[in-house]
């Protein structure tokens, strides 16, 4: 099936906003088995308009088209679609119906400019908008179904999930023309990663790779357009390719991965964050059910703090300095005992842009893990980046500490 998605709007032509609706709704149609052929953007003109619908129609079996449903003068999609089918608008009382239950629920008065987004092509069939004003509309043209949603981003969202999705799947019978597995990595490039894997297609055809960099992770994917191809093994090659740098083979993140190896184990987990500022906390329980596990969290990023909470000794910090591997080995025992878990991790380090020394610089972060077999602390540097971007690495190099061990342990 060759689908194909038209945004609509001078603004986008612009530049005055981003075009969010048509990478969302790529997304979709991906993960519903529906691959994209070509997205096209035209202004407020009629005639273009007319014209790209007509072109779209002898070339795919679906287009979903956004924007140019409201009620001023430059919403001129309705009109187009007319045009380009060779028919006429038409009141359509079941839109109008519906924009006046929704304007007498909010207390707003239903205006005759309003009641411009009830005229909707004469073969059109309604898609009612429960979250705004412009009703949305299908029609057929030549042998491409075409789907008139509204430009706002929510209102777009809602339609196409609750009224668009359902066509497609009746469309394709419910059957997927793609299958997508997601591999998560951490610890690597993602030209190392291509690298490790060159060659994949050879060895298992019918099966496609994508790679998509989501500091700091690299999802890769793998694709197929066969219904009844096992990608098992192709799958299997990859971790093993991969080795420990994998996170997870079902696209889980390091937190949601941690979290599993967490619930699986019966064991929880405490967290002392200095130079994280308590972002691995928020990552945890970010995941749904972390209440289960997740017990004691602390943000010591004072030295009184780490001695006052942790039970870090002064002679510690005096000896080697906040940003140190015994300094984060006794905030992650402190962090053990106090919180009384079976793990805790310790994040201690120079996020910068200031603060770095030629012995420690800007990147430095000491991370502390502590379990049932003890104590351990190891010290990283990353190259030079942003605060915000060394503050998620130090989390990241912490999350993926604690699930090295726990594994190693299993």
């Amino acid at each position: 099936m060759i689908a194909e998605i038209l945004s609509t709007g001078d603004e986008l032509l612009l530049g005055d906003i981003t075009d969010t609706n048509s990478s969302y709704l790529c997304r979709q149609l991906k993960a519903a088995g529906v691959m994209v052929s070509r997205v096209t953007a035209v202004g407020d003109d009629v005639n273009d308009i007319c014209r790209t619908l007509k072109a779209i129609s002898r070339r795919a079996d679906i287009c979903l088209v956004t924007g140019g449903l409201g009620p001023t003068q430059d919403d001129l999609t309705a009109e187009a679609a007319a045009r380009a089918a060779g028919t006429a608008l038409a009141l359509n009382h079941q839109a109008l119906e519906s924009m006046a239950l929704f304007f007498k629920a909010r207390n707003y008065e239903l205006t005759q400019v309003n009641k411009k987004q009830a005229q909707l092509p004469r073969i059109a069939r309604l898609m009612e908008n429960a979250h705004g004003t412009a009703p949305g509309f299908y029609m057929d043209l030549d042998s491409c179904r075409f789907f008139f949603m509204p430009g706002v981003p929510l209102e777009m969202k809602k339609m196409f999930s609750l009224k668009v999705v359902p066509e497609i799947i009746q469309m394709t019978g419910g059957k997927l023309d793609i299958h997508i597995e997601r591999i998560m990595v951490f610890g690597l490039g993602e030209s190392t990663v291509a690298e490790k894997l060159l060659g994949v297609n050879e060895r298992f055809p019918g099966v496609d790779l994508g790679f998509r960099a989501r500091f700091p992770l690299i999802e890769v994917k793998l694709l197929t357009h066969f219904q009844d191809m096992d990608m098992g093994p192709a799958k299997e090659w990859i971790l093993t390719q991969l080795g420990p740098n994998v996170i997870s083979g079902q696209g889980l993140t390091l937190a949601e991965q941690v979290g599993r190896l967490l619930s699986k184990s019966g064991q929880t987990l405490a967290v002392a964050e200095s130079c994280t500022g308590g972002l691995i906390a928020n990552m945890i329980t970010d995941v749904a059910g972390a209440s289960t596990y997740f017990l004691f969290s602390a943000t010591t990023y004072a030295n009184a703090a780490k001695m006052d909470v942790l039970g870090v000794a002064e002679q510690t910090l005096i000896d080697h300095g906040a940003v140190s591997e015994p300094t984060a080995r006794e905030m992650a025992d402190g962090a053990r005992r106090t919180g009384k878990s079976d793990w805790a991790i310790a994040t201690t380090g120079i996020a910068g842009p200031t603060g770095g020394t030629d012995d420690k610089p800007v990147g430095t972060v000491c991370i502390g893990v502590a379990g049932p077999r003890g104590v351990s602390a190891h010290r990283f540097v990353q190259d030079k980046g942003d605060r915000e971007r060394n503050k998620q690495m130090f989390a990241a190099l912490a999350l993926d500490m604690l699930r090295r061990e726990m594994l190693e342990m299993s």
